[in-house]
């Protein structure tokens, strides 16, 4: 993996912290996170990192699958080597990836705190990621500049919430320079396919060969997947779930600091 598509939080050797973004965004997001993980004392080395087709990663190539993202992560992990426990902490897509290197590789990860997974149960139609896939194919993919596009997403629901480290570190990975100015990272097209491509990683019915303890965050509000969410509730074993009131399908860069607590707690618990 290049090391471009990888963010350093340097810190202590209690625990490697890996972090992995939602379908679209990129490791940058993940930065108020961390400044909050500090804060509350929490200073654990963390590596946030761009997924195929993401920020700074490699292009993805065809066919899309979830299980590249996972390979991805078992390969950076076996070169990194680490002799500490890693902890995999990812949202959406991310987490479903942290999920998949569990069962890649059982015993990698010592702990996973999963923010809304995207774990789809086979045979369960899911229009709400073909809607999805198919709003991803036609975003505007160019901007004649950073703060044109900083403009364009403020006045939309999507990032109207952000935490403002969160919406600058996107708009720092997520945009790459372009002939017309900047270009999203994460091309349209790209995006559309990975979207589409969650519901063929058939995990829900291997769920119960988990070996990693998992901390589970749900929100209140999590839009389209809410049925995704509702079908995940009680089916990873080794799991404790919290229940993030009055948060949405956003919540690592709308509320890092709510996110951070619970990652802290859950890492009081297997490190401490």
């Amino acid at each position: 993996m290049s090391r471009s598509a990888l963010e350093w939080h340097a810190g202590s050797d209690d625990a490697l912290l890996l972090l992995g973004h939602a379908t679209g965004f990129c490791k940058e997001v993940w930065r108020p996170v961390v400044a909050e993980l500090r804060s509350r004392g929490v200073d654990a080395t963390a590596l946030a990192w761009d997924a195929r087709g993401h920020g700074s990663a490699r292009p993805f190539s065809s066919p899309v699958t979830w299980w590249t993202f996972a390979r991805d992560l078992v390969d950076l992990v076996d070169e990194l080597s680490p002799a500490v426990p890693v902890v995999g902490i990812g949202h959406s897509m991310g987490g479903a990836a942290m999920v998949m290197v569990d069962m890649m590789r059982p015993g990698l990860l010592s702990g996973m705190v999963l923010i809304e997974p995207v774990i789809i149960p086979e045979n369960f139609r899911v229009r709400a990621e073909e809607s999805l896939a198919l709003k991803a194919a036609v975003r505007r993919p160019t901007f004649p500049s950073r703060e044109a596009a900083a403009e364009s997403y403020r006045s939309k629901p999507l990032f109207r919430r952000w935490h403002e480290d969160a919406f600058s570190g996107y708009l720092e990975g997520g945009l790459v320079p372009h002939a017309d100015g900047i270009a999203l990272a994460c091309r349209p097209e790209v995006e559309s396919a990975v979207f589409a491509a969650s519901t063929d990683t058939v995990l829900y019915g291997r769920l119960s060969d988990l070996t990693a303890p998992i901390r589970l965050l749900i929100s209140d509000y999590p839009g389209p997947l809410e049925a995704v969410m509702d079908a995940l509730e009680g089916r990873l074993p080794n799991t404790k779930t919290s229940f993030l009131m009055g948060q949405s399908h956003m919540v690592v860069m709308e509320r890092p600091d709510l996110v951070a607590a619970e990652i802290a707690d859950f890492l009081g618990g297997l490190v401490g």
